[in-house]
């Protein structure tokens, strides 16, 4: 992940679980989380869970704990991005990690990733439907906050069959804004993102929005999707 840790450092137990490997090697989070998949997450699941609901803790090290457990199908980690996506102008992590390359900040892509990819952990968690709310969740605010070409991670079949109605929602939603006061992020790459999946299962509404994204001048990133 892109991220804004330069002078940044974990608290004591944050480190331990986040940037130690499970061989006791110091280590990215990236990697610790990807090792993780294969077991090791039972090792570490409760003490992150902690360090998510701690008030006290760093913000940057809750974001850290949200997405290993999120990636890994864990239902607490699905409960805070809803919870996070409910209200995300207050969320504390926001600038945890920021994309410097376009600018922004990119929590919640970050977290777009972690609930996408993490569809190959639901069935052994037992966390599907945890999964989809946390989709839904995120779909319901991609004409707000920035996501980036990270939305895609939201776009697979499954996700979009189950949230269509939100996503259609919030394209409709997306191009208005986008008319009356574009924001500082790219939000007609996002938009035009989910019109294209969107198109795999409702081919008409696509082609209208898709006209109706272009009126909206989404920039060169959108129209080259379109």
């Amino acid at each position: 992940m892109s991220d804004n840790r330069g002078s940044w450092e974990p608290s004591a137990r944050v480190a331990e679980l986040l940037f130690v490997d499970f061989d006791g090697l110091t280590a990215d989070p990236d990697d610790v989380i990807s090792d993780g998949l294969d077991g090791g997450y039972r090792e570490r699941t409760e003490a992150l869970r902690e360090v998510l609901r701690d008030p006290s803790e760093d913000p940057a090290g809750r974001f850290l704990a949200c997405v290993a457990l999120t990636r890994w199908g864990d239902p607490v980690g699905y409960e805070m991005v809803v919870r996070a996506a409910g209200a995300p102008e207050s969320v504390p992590w926001r600038g945890a990690t920021y994309d410097r390359l376009y600018g922004q900040d990119d929590t919640f892509g970050v977290l777009a990733d972690a609930v996408g990819d993490s569809s190959d952990m639901v069935e052994e968690r037992g966390t599907a439907a945890q999964r989809l709310k946390a989709a839904e969740s995120l779909l319901n605010i991609a004409d707000r906050v920035p996501f980036d070409g990270h939305i895609s991670s939201l776009l697979r079949q499954d996700l979009v069959t189950a949230c269509l109605d939100v996503i259609e929602a919030t394209v409709a939603r997306g191009v208005i804004r986008l008319a009356e006061e574009p924001p500082r992020y790219d939000l007609g790459l996002q938009l035009a993102l989910m019109i294209n999946a969107a198109g795999r299962v409702d081919r008409s509404w696509s082609e209208d929005a898709a006209c109706r994204l272009r009126a909206a001048n989404p920039g060169e990133r959108a129209l080259k999707e379109l």
